[in-house]
């Protein structure tokens, strides 16, 4: 992305002259990002402040509007919140690093690194953030890691072809310095936890019956023929043989008949992390973990992991627990809430999960046999007193954009929104719940009639 080099360049001599100020979405892209960033300024003596959010409200980014003398950094927000920001532009300098749908605005003061506007693939903020940073410094070539944390943390590969998208700009040589690429079973906790508790605690490959039951994942691993134990030690997933590994992906995808899976959903390529404590080396597992910790409330601890402060692993398990559980518990609420429409499945949650756990939520209940999987399908939760989060999920095969949906139906009833192709969100005024659902419900119906004609 000859582009990214253009921008680093000038970014570096702009960034010398003014205090940074970096705003970062708080999720496992985000705060990978971030690390990235501040690695990257530290390197180079630079002064830096780091604000942590959930989302880039409209309030959030009025606070920054006296910030005059500093440098503004988004990284995984701000592309869609350009008509906001543009204010703030006027008065200082401001550099997006942001891979969600963006406005296409162009401003002196404004450097703007979006894949979308390059004509390029999808690509996590953290991917493009490494991009930037080696760009800035080859120095920083070895912050790989933290880019293939949070694309995984993203669900970038999820894509099978997300190891040749990496070609273009990540040589072999600098990822494997870092990361190690082997082929297993993708389940929760490869190297510290008992096969069976991996089994319960993984909610992505859903396991029906399975996932959230450890006396049922006993039974089933009994049932198929993998011994629990070798003499007195519990075994793990890195203990089984390829053959046990591919009779476990192959009974896990025969329990989910119904949903149309495949061994490759089960199957494929497993990211471990080189010079990482044990419990954090597998990448799926700690992107889990650093969305835990910031989804129930503690960034800072996440942003520390992201650091390389493994001091607060045992704060961490505290996190895990709680986030299984809490999402085992938003699956029970949606089995009795859903509500079926035409076009699509909702669900309104009001203060019943958290806003922070809505787009998980749905991810999961999507990829589970708790809603047709032919629909797209948008969860509603509370955000604060006067405001309600939505988060939209739809397979690649429905080929229907939700984050114009999302955008257009949440101005129509007083809100915002945008987001991804296939994982938007919103923000909508409490209240005008039923009146958004029936907009959402219309214009899917007048998407799926254009494709028919």
């Amino acid at each position: 992305m000859e582009e990214v080099s253009k921008i680093a360049s000038s970014v570096k001599n702009a960034i010398r002259k003014k205090t940074v100020k970096i705003i970062a979405q708080f999720d496992a892209d985000g705060l990978a990002s971030a690390a990235i960033f501040s690695k990257m300024l530290l390197r180079e003596g630079l002064n830096f402040e780091l604000r942590i959010v959930k989302q880039l409200t409209p309030e959030e980014i009025d606070k920054l509007c006296t910030d005059k003398e500093k440098f503004l950094v988004f990284l995984d927000c701000g592309s869609g919140q350009l008509d906001k920001i543009k204010e703030i532009l006027e008065n200082t300098s401001v550099l997006i690093i942001d891979h969600h749908l963006p406005i296409d605005y162009k401003h002196k003061n404004l450097f703007h690194i979006n894949p979308l506007l390059f004509g390029e693939d999808e690509l996590s903020t953290s991917l493009v953030a490494y991009l930037f940073a080696k760009f800035f410094d080859q120095k920083n070539t070895d912050l790989v890691d933290l880019a293939i944390i949070g694309a995984v943390g993203d669900a970038q590969d999820e894509d099978p072809n997300f190891l040749d998208s990496l070609k273009g700009f990540i040589s072999e040589e600098e990822l494997l310095a870092k990361v190690s690429i082997t082929k297993g079973i993708k389940i929760y906790g490869r190297s510290t936890r008992p096969i069976f508790r991996s089994l319960a605690y993984t909610f992505d490959p859903f396991i029906p019956g399975i996932s959230g039951s450890e006396s049922n994942a006993i039974q089933f691993l009994s049932d198929i023929g993998i011994p629990l134990k070798e003499g007195d030690e519990w075994r793990t997933l890195n203990d089984l043989t390829i053959d046990e590994q591919r009779k476990l992906a192959s009974a896990i995808v025969l329990e989910r008949l119904n949903m149309a899976s495949s061994v490759e959903e089960i199957f494929g390529n497993v990211y471990t992390l080189l010079g990482y404590p044990p419990e954090f080396q597998d990448v799926q597992e700690l992107s889990t973990v650093i969305n835990a910790c910031s989804r129930l409330g503690s960034p800072e601890t996440a942003f520390r992991i992201c650091l390389g402060d493994f001091s607060v692993m045992e704060k961490t398990k505290e996190f895990l627990e709680e986030y299984r559980k809490r999402i085992s518990d938003a699956l029970s609420f949606i089995r009795e809430t859903q509500l079926s429409k035409e076009n699509a499945n909702f669900f309104v949650a009001g203060n019943n999960i958290r806003d922070t756990l809505i787009g998980v939520v749905v991810s999961v209940a999507l990829r589970s046999n708790l809603i047709d999987r032919e629909k797209p399908v948008f969860g509603l939760a509370d955000f604060d007193e006067k405001t309600v989060k939505v988060s939209a999920r739809a397979f690649k095969d429905l080929n229907v954009d939700l984050a114009q949906v999302l955008a257009k139906a949440a101005s129509m009833v007083g809100g915002w929104g945008g987001g991804h192709k296939y994982a938007a969100g919103a923000f909508i005024p409490k209240g005008k719940e039923k009146e958004f659902i029936d907009v959402v419900n219309n214009l899917l119906s007048e998407i799926n009639a254009g494709k028919e004609s």
